[in-house]
């Protein structure tokens, strides 16, 4: 196999490797400062069995986020 090649696909790799893991750090994150509050607020990790998921707030931050840019 060529090198330039092999180079190339380990960068990719490694940048694909790199989106998951951040995401997978976001999304806990995300659940374990929603569980913190809930212990804080009524000392239960799951409060609010209707909180919003982790894409729900994705989406909805990033279309905040854009309506901000303008």
């Amino acid at each position: 196999m060529d090198k330039k090649l092999l180079a190339a696909t380990a960068v990719l790799l490694s940048l694909a490797w790199s989106a998951c893991t951040t995401d997978h750090i976001k999304r806990a994150a995300y659940e374990a400062a929603y569980q913190k509050g809930c212990i804080d607020r009524v000392g239960t990790p799951n409060c609010d069995p209707e909180h919003k998921s982790f894409e729900e707030y994705s989406k909805e931050r990033d279309r905040l986020m854009a309506g901000d840019a303008r």
